[in-house]
């Protein structure tokens, strides 16, 4: 149970563990009891006057039996652990996970074409509200998925990016992964290790067709800067994330004339330039 002001910070949960306000907590507890419950675990989320006052509401004997976590946490734990480690399947969870994803967001305002590259990155932010930062070039999706059939390079800017790519499927399309970072010894001063070695990447390889920079700012600026001086059909994937110039670059990808892919805001990082990749290159492979 939570204060109201932070019950937006929970979506809504499947399964046995529900998130709700002290106003609808004597409503879900009746619900609870037609549906032959015999035991509720209240956990308050809050404030010290909030668990004060659930403490004052649940004394009586009526079933369920109403438990508060604080005041039994071995038990609480052992039994939460029953439930969270026993079904689903793993094989089941990815596909609950999006069918969950797709019952919190629109997607209307989306071509249907880009839906699973945008359910990707819903999934891998776990914010549905991450949906209202997103950009996508209109040729963002047919421009990626020519060029991966085509089999071009990939190059990122991190090895965490690097790390969650999926290297088997890109590989079957005829790509190869390059990571702009391990060519980014000894940079000039001034340059950062990501930016030098990006740029780098794309001067020593014309066969690079996608760009995802995932981490450092100002690896995207520096892919924004060199492709201004060469232009090549490309895709960019830009998702640097933190508070120093992050916003700015991803807002000056968006001015560029060729096909891109990023949000607006300091929000980003490896796991979502790879979850767009991903789901690329799994589309390439014609799954969804």
């Amino acid at each position: 149970m939570v204060d109201s002001s932070i019950k937006e910070l929970f979506p809504a949960l499947k399964g046995p563990f529900e998130v709700v306000e002290e106003a609808e907590l004597e409503g879900r507890l009746e619900q609870a009891r037609r549906q032959g419950l015999k035991r509720v675990w209240v956990v308050p989320l809050g404030s010290k006057s909030l668990r004060e006052r659930v403490k004052a509401r649940l004394s009586g004997g009526k079933e369920p039996e109403i438990l508060l976590a604080e005041d039994q946490p071995e038990r609480f734990t052992e039994e939460a652990l029953a439930l969270l480690e026993g079904p689903p399947s793993p094989r089941k969870i990815e596909p609950l996970s999006f069918e969950i994803v797709r019952s919190l967001v629109d997607l209307s305002s989306f071509s249907e074409e880009v839906h699973p590259l945008v359910l990707r990155l819903i999934h891998a932010s776990g914010d549905p509200e991450f949906l209202r930062t997103l950009v996508i070039h209109p040729e963002a999706v047919r421009t990626g998925l020519a060029l991966l059939k085509e089999g071009c390079e990939v190059v990122v800017d991190v090895e965490m990016v690097a790390a969650g790519v999926d290297r088997k499927r890109l590989s079957a399309l005829g790509g190869r992964l390059l990571c702009g970072v391990a060519q980014g010894r000894n940079p000039p001063p001034g340059q950062t290790r990501t930016a030098y070695g990006l740029e780098k990447t794309l001067a020593e390889n014309p066969g690079v067709g996608v760009v995802a920079v995932g981490n450092a700012p100002t690896a995207l600026l520096a892919a924004i800067r060199w492709l201004r001086e060469n232009p090549r059909p490309v895709l960019v994937i830009g998702f640097p994330v933190g508070f120093v110039r992050a916003a700015e670059a991803k807002l000056l990808l968006t001015r560029q004339p060729y096909p891109y892919l990023t949000n607006y805001g300091p929000r980003g990082g490896s796991a979502l330039a790879a979850a767009a990749l991903n789901a690329l290159i799994r589309m390439a492979h014609g799954q969804t």
